[in-house]
């Protein structure tokens, strides 16, 4: 009977260990571009590896209260990892659509630098009016790397 019952929990275990692997990448092109759905402050999951840099997700999130005629203070976070042994420079722009695919407003990020084999996650503030992030539905990701 003990037998039995250890065998339940290491088939248990093994396959919670087996159910959170890495995600896996699909290869992109530089520069990259995709439309995903937006929510304001959950992830946009990419999941793509552009010549050795893993872009994770990217997550726009408001840092007070989204309100009709004013502009909004958010917080962006952009996750990845560089597996390349060099220093690459990202420059990445959201495009803010709505359910139609109409464009709302232009999002653009400052460059930044990922440094050699490590994870980054690069945070940036930006300022995006009310109006657009509560129409926004969709989102078009572009993201260019220079070696």
């Amino acid at each position: 009977m003990r037998r039995v019952i250890f065998a339940l929990v290491f088939a248990l275990v093994a396959g919670t260990l087996c159910a959170q692997e890495a995600p896996v990448y699909a290869r992109g092109e530089n520069p990259f571009q995709g439309d995903f759905p937006f929510a304001l402050g959950q992830p946009i999951n990419l999941n793509v590896d552009v010549e050795g840099v893993r872009l994770d997700a990217v997550t726009v999130s408001a840092r007070g209260e989204v309100r009709a005629g004013e502009k909004v203070r958010c917080e962006t976070l952009l996750a990845g990892n560089n597996t390349t042994d060099k220093k690459p420079t990202l420059t990445m722009v959201l495009l803010l659509e709505d359910a139609d695919g109409k464009a709302l407003e232009k999002v653009t990020f400052d460059q930044f630098r990922a440094k050699a084999g490590k994870e980054f996650q690069e945070r940036q503030r930006v300022v995006i009016t009310g109006e657009a992030l509560a129409a926004a539905h969709k989102v078009y990701v572009f993201v260019q790397i220079a070696f």
